[in-house]
């Protein structure tokens, strides 16, 4: 885990960049009536995406900190994205990279002049650096294959398919896992194998800043998961291992195991119900199994939406869980399916929360939802809150026609407060605004 993801780096970019020089000149050499080796070309996209993030977000959990000024930015990522078809109908290449900065940041710093990372803009390390820049990172750089409809994979610098228990972090572009997965479709169903032995934030240049407490080290991490339907019913099934992982508070080390089990069922065309639980062995970290267990309703009539959802989370020794195999803060990613972008993650040892949501699409680009969570149950004189409650919403206008069709533009907003028991020092109540601009191009 010492060394970045840096393509230069490994044997796996020799073969990225082989396959890149080598394809081109082999079609060349092919008759250019071969329409089946011309698919390398032929079914090819270069996508480009640029995206705005202006956000103001508060914390009052720090006397010593503006509480306004904790996040205060302006940042952007400039994306591009290279997707080739299949050569022979059997082997291809995705590229992949972008360029992030920020237009003005006004967030808080540490000692060194550094300010706190915003998870868009490239940081020197886990929690500082942001801005910095502008720094162009590669996320994607591998070698696709394929044998007909019966069996596919990847390998090189890539992100999980999250048919199992390990997927990405996102920002507005996901982490980059340096690894492979192998994926076989057996009667309608999917079986996949994913492995990795690196990995990198969105946010991160490398893992050489994973630092402080972010500094992890693990051998790799694996997973295996099947995903099928029967008629109105489907499920996803995972179980993953990380091994030899060492936290850094301690020098002990573990192989924490992840299990997956997520279930929907569509009732009608208008109502879906699903169910999701995401587990984890880990001997330091819970002492024992964690997990997350969650059920959702899914109904729509009409221009309107409603979501419901309800979440438990517990460990052995009163820990906050992460659904993910590696415990570490944007180290990895598992597969779990609730989000409600409620600033809270809902996850402390003990919390039952429940997450309701409205939404109405108004058919003519203007799209609006404003939802309510509240949780409780947690150890209070552990946590330092009885309970939480949030109300978010979002404003949002997609392009409906032109060049810039599919462009996004939307406000969002989310106010969360914390009973806090009077023992707590400091009040853990946050409020969040930002204002997004997504523009989609599609060269080819």
């Amino acid at each position: 885990m010492k060394n970045g993801l840096l393509p230069q780096k490994s044997l796996l970019a020799v073969v990225i960049m082989s396959t890149l020089a080598l394809s081109p000149l082999a079609i060349a050499q092919t008759p250019t009536n071969t329409s089946i080796n011309n698919q390398f070309i032929n079914n090819s996209s270069l996508n480009i995406k640029l995206i705005s993030d202006t956000r103001v977000r508060s914390r009052n959990d720090n006397s010593a900190f503006d509480a306004y000024g904790r996040l205060n930015y302006s940042a952007y990522n400039a994306i591009i994205d290279f997707n080739s078809g299949y050569y022979d109908n059997f082997i291809g290449v995705d590229v992949a990279g972008y360029l992030a900065g920020d237009v003005y940041n006004n967030s808080i710093q540490n000692d060194n002049n550094e300010y706190l990372s915003n998870e868009i803009s490239l940081s020197h390390n886990q929690d500082w650096g942001a801005g910095n820049g502008p720094h162009l990172k590669l996320y994607t750089a591998a070698v696709k294959f394929k044998y007909h409809d019966l069996f596919s994979g990847k390998i090189g610098l890539i992100q999980s398919t999250g048919n199992g228990t390990i997927g990405n972090v996102w920002s507005f572009v996901p982490g980059t896992y340096r690894g492979l997965e192998l994926n076989a479709h057996i009667d309608g169903g999917k079986l996949t194998y994913f492995w990795a032995d690196k990995y990198t934030a969105p946010w991160l240049l490398s893992e050489d800043d994973y630092v402080g407490w972010a500094n992890t080290q693990w051998n790799y991490i694996h997973s295996l998961g099947y995903e099928n339907s029967f008629g109105d019913f489907s499920y996803n099934l995972g179980i993953g291992q990380a091994m030899d992982v060492r936290y850094s508070d301690t020098t002990r080390s573990v192989n924490p195991t992840s299990y997956k089990i997520y279930t929907r069922y569509q009732l009608n065309p208008n109502i879906q119900l699903a169910a999701d639980f995401y587990g984890v062995n880990d001997k330091i970290k819970y002492n024992g199994l964690g997990y997350m267990s969650g059920l959702s309703l899914n109904m729509n009539h009409g221009q309107w939406g409603w979501l419901s959802q309800l979440r438990y989370a517990n460990s052995n020794n009163g820990t906050e869980i992460v659904p993910r195999t590696i415990y570490t803060y944007a180290m990895n990613n598992g597969s779990w399916s609730q989000f409600w972008d409620a600033l809270s993650d809902w996850n402390q040892s003990g919390e039952v929360s429940l997450y309701n949501r409205l939404s109405f699409n108004a058919g003519n680009g203007w799209n609006y939802y404003m939802g309510l969570g509240y949780g409780s149950g947690m150890d209070s004189a552990k946590v330092g809150y009885n309970s939480e409650a949030a109300i978010n919403g979002t404003v949002g206008y997609t392009l409906q026609q032109g060049t810039l069709k599919g462009s996004v533009v939307q406000l969002h907003s989310t106010w969360l407060t914390r009973d806090e028991i009077k023992s707590a020092t400091a009040g853990r109540d946050e409020t969040d605004v930002r204002l997004q601009v997504i523009i989609p191009y599609s060269v080819f």
